[in-house]
């Protein structure tokens, strides 16, 4: 009896191990194991083009789908537009006022929009501010850093990411806040200490309870559930992002930016039906025309979906399987609406 107690003992603290050891592997997976994109089986169908620059579009910095419209803030204009989901009209345009008062804004760095209300963040101001549809107030508040990236969740909290600087290499840079701005959660802290200031600045999406990040500079796909890493995975692009960076040396002082031949790792990204909807980064490549598809349970590669031309936003259909882009056309990268079907 004791024996067969010792075997079980023995063979759960095996299983355990091997749990533990399975489980920090995939929370680091630096690399996908890939030689080509896979651009087998289906295609996207090209269902209509609609030229921005004609809805009296000219400085877009996203757009979010509710579910009755899209919509699309102007950063420097300030002009918030709603569109018609089936045909991109224009439904309704409201104008926030420029200033740094109350209801004021000086620039739009991040918006995202719930049925409810959209959210508009400034890092100039250090700002938060809230409209419902109606282009009414519902609150605003300060930040005590710069908001690089704003979701909102589906219980009327908001996630932000903040812009790391190199002395916070110990910090958090992703808070989850009531609409009040009061800090609900703060989520899990990362080791930066050798990383490159620029290598928090991705893009993020929120599902109910769980947030993903694709990095803007370095090609990680991560996967947050109630502020705690669910898993860490490359991109299958996966480049020497060492090679993004240059320390500039002036007199006593030093500082890192970007070298003239930093190659981004992702440009934007949406999540819908289990899949992560990724856009590349391009380089300048005109040839860098596609979509990449990821499962959203492990970050592991799918498929690869040509587009017409280099993809610069995108927004995949809730109800239907549709992909909105914004592409950048001709010489002069003219942008267009290009709804695919697949």
């Amino acid at each position: 009896m004791k024996k067969a107690f010792l075997v079980l003992l023995v063979l759960g603290l095996f299983i355990s191990c091997q749990i533990k050891k399975e489980q920090s592997h995939f929370l680091d997976v630096k690399i996908q194991d890939l030689e080509s994109r896979s651009f087998g089986g289906q295609k996207l169908t090209l269902e209509f083009e609609k030229d921005l620059e004609a809805l009296g579009i000219y400085t877009f910095a996203t757009f979010a789908e509710t579910k009755d419209h899209f919509i699309v803030v102007e950063n420097e204009e300030l002009v918030i537009r709603y569109l018609n989901k089936s045909d991109l009209t224009v439904q309704k345009v409201f104008k926030i006022e420029k200033g740094r008062g109350p209801k004021e804004l000086e620039y739009i760095m991040a918006f995202d929009a719930s049925d409810d209300f959209i959210a508009l963040a400034d890092n100039n101001l250090l700002k938060i501010i809230l409209f419902d549809h109606q282009g009414n107030l519902i609150n605003e508040f300060s930040t005590k850093r710069k908001p690089f990236r704003l979701n909102v969740s589906s219980d009327r909290s908001l996630n932000l990411l903040f812009i790391y600087y190199i002395d916070e290499a110990d910090s958090t840079f992703l808070f989850n806040l009531n609409e009040f701005g009061e800090v609900n959660f703060a989520f899990e802290k990362e080791n930066y200490a050798e990383m490159h200031p620029f290598s928090t600045n991705g893009t993020i999406k929120t599902i109910k309870d769980t947030l993903y990040y694709v990095g803007g500079y370095d090609p990680y796909i991560k996967k947050y559930v109630d502020g705690v890493k669910s898993y860490s995975r490359a991109t299958i692009d996966n480049h020497d992002s060492s090679l993004n960076y240059i320390t500039v040396i002036s007199n006593d002082s030093r500082s890192t930016s970007l070298s003239p031949a930093a190659i981004f790792s992702s440009r934007d990204f949406d999540v819908k039906k289990g899949s992560i909807f990724v856009i590349p980064y391009s380089n300048g490549d005109n040839d860098f025309s596609f979509i990449d598809v990821y499962a959203s349970k492990d970050g592991s590669y799918i498929k690869s979906f040509r587009t017409i031309d280099v993809p610069d936003k995108i927004n995949v259909y809730e109800e239907e399987r549709s992909i909105l882009t914004i592409e950048k056309v001709g010489e002069l990268e003219k942008p267009v609406f290009r709804k695919y079907s697949y």
